[in-house]
């Protein structure tokens, strides 16, 4: 396959997982903000923390609310990492590459962002945010199911998912991040506010029946970072993520040092245990992740993508 080929359909797949992503982060906030008495504007911060678009933010729209962080989370088309952004990409580099995926994909793929498009601030205001993102959630789904449904277990698959599952885990990560000061391995207590916002997380990523299947009633900063860090049979979990990330490597050239880079990274999740992963913080071992997680990108695109 052709390295520029295989990039189009790697960026397509991930752009579609980070708009997916991006209204998980927006539900997030806004179930926080809800809940909360005073300042809700804290409460719209991370959002733009985990997006890497806080100095973009503040040079457009200055001071910070719920409603110029929709705007800019879902609208902005400057905002390459925007719901608007995101789904632009994803048509763009699926339309480069019509003759290689299945009709219906990119037929789905099109009519999403055309759709998108002629959105505005008053539209979504009509729609409600909380609409438009399981929109935008049941479109990331059609994508993924026409997919796996449709397509020849060839290369361009492999790309396709790789994308996802590289996007998937980076974001599953950052969510983690937004409280994660203080979260050690003794972290078997919370508080209210604790678990009203570890609970948000959960049902932000659909894994709250999930971990009520795990863990029950015992839901502390511990047991929901278990559920999505170490189970790998927790769809969004990094584990899951990293499962996928070096079978799917390992089939497309198993001697390439990206596929080295997943072992690696795959085997401290399967092999560790959480208590070693926490010793020195969550802080830290997400930060730890984010890094290994984008040299891995990189040495994807220095290993298949680069022409």
């Amino acid at each position: 396959m052709l390295s520029r080929t295989a990039d189009h359909l790697y960026w397509m797949s991930r752009y579609m997982e980070r708009a997916e992503n991006i209204t998980r982060f927006l539900e997030v906030a806004n179930r926080m903000a809800m809940s909360a008495g005073r300042d809700r504007a804290a409460y719209w911060r991370p959002v733009l923390t985990i997006a890497g678009g806080e100095a973009a933010f503040a040079e457009s729209y200055g001071e910070r609310s719920a409603g110029s962080v929709i705007e800019f989370s879902v609208l902005d088309p400057a905002n390459s990492s925007s719901i608007y952004g995101s789904l632009r990409a994803a048509r763009e580099n699926a339309h480069a590459v019509r003759s290689v995926i299945p009709s219906e994909l990119w037929e789905s793929l099109n009519s999403t962002w055309l759709e998108t498009r002629g959105l505005d601030g008053p539209r979504l205001r009509d729609q409600g945010l909380t609409s438009f993102c399981e929109w935008v959630r049941e479109r990331s789904h059609q994508f993924r199911g026409i997919t796996y449904g449709t397509m020849l277990r060839d290369e361009a698959f492999h790309f396709l998912r790789l994308g996802t599952f590289l996007e998937r885990a980076d974001n599953t990560a950052r969510l983690l991040g937004v409280r994660a000061t203080g979260v050690k391995a003794d972290s078997t207590e919370a508080d209210a506010d604790d678990q009203m916002h570890w609970a948000a997380v959960l049902k932000s990523v659909s894994a709250f029946k999930a971990f009520r299947t795990v863990h029950g009633d015992n839901l502390t900063p511990v047991t929901a970072v278990d559920l999505l860090v170490m189970r790998d049979d927790m769809p969004r979990s990094l584990h899951a993520c990293l499962d996928q990330v070096s079978l799917i490597l390992g089939k497309l050239n198993p001697t390439a040092e990206c596929a080295r880079l997943a072992g690696a990274a795959h085997a401290q999740l399967h092999w560790g245990r959480l208590d070693q992963l926490l010793a020195r913080g969550l802080s830290r071992f997400i930060a730890d992740f984010l890094t290994a997680n984008n040299a891995l990108g990189a040495r994807i695109h220095e290993d298949f993508l680069l022409a």
